[in-house]
Parts: C-alpha cells; sequence; structure tokens
C-alpha cells in the first residue's frame, strides 16, 4: 500500500481519527507521518512515541529493579539459580517460591515434583499416588457441588486403600 499523501513511499503509519462516531483512516509514509498535523495529530508527538516505544521502562520510570533476594542458607540468588538451572538448597524453593512455581508449570505444566519412582515397591507408590489425585478430584467435586462424582471417587479410594492394605501383608506386585 502506497502513502496517500505523496502517493510514492510505501504507508508504514495508519492514523485513524473518530469523531462523532464517524471512522477517518490515513495511511502515510515515515516521512509524511511526521508531517502530518490534520486533526489527527492532537497532543502527541508521534517521533517521541516512536522513538520511545521500545523504552518502557524509561518512559514509565523503574517499573522493575533487579532483584536482589538472597537465600539465607546458601547465599544463591535467582540470577544464580536461572544460570545453573538447579536450586542452591532446599530453602530456595521457599525464599524464590513465585518464581519456582512460575517455571515448574511452564516446564512441567504443574508445579508439583513427584520425582522418580524406584523400581521396588513400584505398585505401592503407584497406588499411592492414584488415591493422592483421587481424593483431590474429590475434595474439588465436593468444592463444585458435584457430589455423586465425589461418592464414586470416595468408592474408589476405598477399593485402592484396600488394594494397598493388600500389599503391605506382603502379596505386593511389580
Amino acid at each position: 500500500m502506497l502513502c496517500e499523501k505523496c502517493g510514492q513511499n510505501p504507508a508504514t503509519v495508519r492514523f485513524v481519527h473518530v469523531e462523532n462516531g464517524q471512522k477517518t483512516e490515513v495511511n502515510l509514509c515515515q516521512a509524511c507521518a511526521q508531517g502530518y498535523s490534520s486533526g489527527f495529530a492532537v497532543g502527541f508527538d508521534l517521533q517521541n512515541i516512536l522513538a520511545n516505544m521500545f523504552d518502557l521502562p524509561k518512559m514509565w520510570g523503574a517499573v522493575a529493579a533487579p532483584d536482589q533476594r538472597r537465600c539465607p542458607t546458601c547465599n544463591s540468588s535467582l540470577a544464580d539459580i536461572q544460570k545453573r538451572a538447579q536450586l542452591g538448597c532446599s530453602d530456595c524453593y521457599t525464599v524464590f517460591q513465585g518464581e519456582v512455581d512460575t517455571l515448574l508449570r511452564r516446564i512441567h505444566s504443574t508445579n508439583r515434583h513427584v520425582g522418580k519412582i524406584p523400581a521396588t515397591g513400584y505398585t505401592k507408590i503407584r497406588i499411592q499416588r492414584q488415591i493422592e489425585e483421587k481424593r483431590r478430584a474429590m475434595e474439588e467435586c465436593v468444592r463444585s457441588e458435584r457430589f455423586e462424582r465425589a461418592a464414586e471417587l470416595r468408592d474408589e479410594v476405598r477399593q485402592l486403600e484396600r488394594l494397598l492394605a493388600e500389599g503391605e501383608d506382603g502379596h505386593e506386585g511389580r
């Protein structure tokens, strides 16, 4: 699309003006847009806006200062953790909880880490996790007043607990 004013250069700026419910659009090249002032440029400097468009902290002031928090146990900062891609110690989870939650959700789609399952005791751990998941789902069903589904989940939890009790009596398989 060519500039509507000079008709020579490609139009890179679009002015849209709405007055009394009537919309007027003008497509201009950069050179024509700098000098354009037929009622659209009301109270702002286009060149200044374009120059500062990507320097938002300068326009709005210091929006976010660098994070200076450090773990009191291992003295790790958030920058250290991001660089290593590893927390310094178990207290880092508490100090940087919001950032760790966000990171885990981005990587694993959840912020709940379950770890690896050892080769021995696999069945027991699998059943325990199923019980935990079903209990969480049951609580959610009760909160949303889906009581029939909550009762079904309760029965499933009881059945899994019986299986778990049988496994602890020496019948655990792999």
